[in-house]
């Protein structure tokens, strides 16, 4: 095998003598031999690819851990399933981006408050009696900040065991998600209906999720912006003078895979305790 020395060999593969050492400290790119007296580099001439595509892969914002198993695998197929996973998650951010340049737009140009009215959705709830409902749920307990992967990673779970054994869920998957505690921590749990008696496996727990009376609210948009539609609900049930008697659903009608975010509908549900007098003066129109 052909060596060459650190000089040449950055010459080689387009990089400075600088960048070879730095992406040697970062694990990437190991010399393929070190003099044990002088302690100069030697690299050999099949790594000079390796070398030349690191660089490429950065400038693409390819993750340092990524970099290196592409590296180590030497794979074009292994090479093409990472960037196609990369393109899709470049790909979001991207469209988050342009939301955020949007909505920049609007708030310089005074079309939008930093932070919106609560606005009053009296006529937009509706109260209605849940039934007892069997479901599959994982519970796990985890920061707030992590909540937009623990959810979608949970009903994936979920759906694949179903899809293992031949079944269908035959409902929206629902997430009860309770306000986070001092320290940041949710205990969530995130469930999807099953028809009849479906044994659990693992983290996946076969249970029912119980009966209740809700005033529900459909929020239309993104997950981000959940907090408006909270912020009046909660709003409308101090107004009211109801009393909540469970941890807030959430239920997601539509899948964020087939829809753009401003068609998402997530139904949030407030259990309250049922009071006949309240619940028809919340049902009359407003005046």
């Amino acid at each position: 095998m052909e060596l060459v020395a650190i000089g040449q060999f950055a010459r080689l593969s387009g990089l400075t003598v600088r960048a070879v050492r730095h992406y040697g400290e970062l694990g990437l790119l190991q010399p393929a031999y070190v003099d044990p007296e002088t302690g100069y580099r030697y690299y050999s001439a099949d790594q000079v690819t390796d070398a030349a595509a690191i660089p490429r892969l950065r400038f693409l914002e390819v993750a340092l851990d990524e970099i290196r198993e592409i590296v180590e695998a030497d794979d074009p197929s292994f090479t093409r399933a990472r960037l196609v996973r990369h393109r899709a998650k470049m790909a979001e951010l991207a469209a988050t981006t342009e939301q955020i340049l949007t909505t920049l737009q609007r708030l310089i140009e005074g079309k939008e408050k930093l932070v919106p009215d609560t606005v009053d959705i009296r006529d937009e709830i509706e109260i209605k009696d849940v039934p007892e409902q069997p479901v599959l749920v994982i519970r796990e307990r985890a920061p707030l900040e992590k909540l937009s992967e623990v959810i979608p990673a949970a009903f994936e779970e979920i759906a694949k065991y179903l899809h293992e054994r031949g079944l269908e869920p035959v409902g929206p998957p629902t997430t009860i998600c309770p306000y986070a505690d001092e320290d940041g921590m949710v205990d969530v749990e995130n469930a999807w209906t099953v028809g009849g008696r479906v044994a659990g496996s693992g983290r996946i727990e076969a249970t029912t999720l119980s009966a209740c009376t809700v005033l529900a609210y459909k929020h239309r948009g993104q997950y981000n912006e959940l907090d408006r539609s909270y912020r009046a609900l909660e709003a409308l049930v101090e107004r009211e003078g109801l009393s909540k008697a469970g941890e807030p659903r959430e239920v997601y009608w539509t899948d964020p895979e087939q829809l753009p975010p401003e068609e998402w509908v997530t139904e949030i549900q407030f259990p309250i305790v049922r009071d006949e007098a309240r619940m028809a003066a919340l049902a009359e129109p407003a005046r």
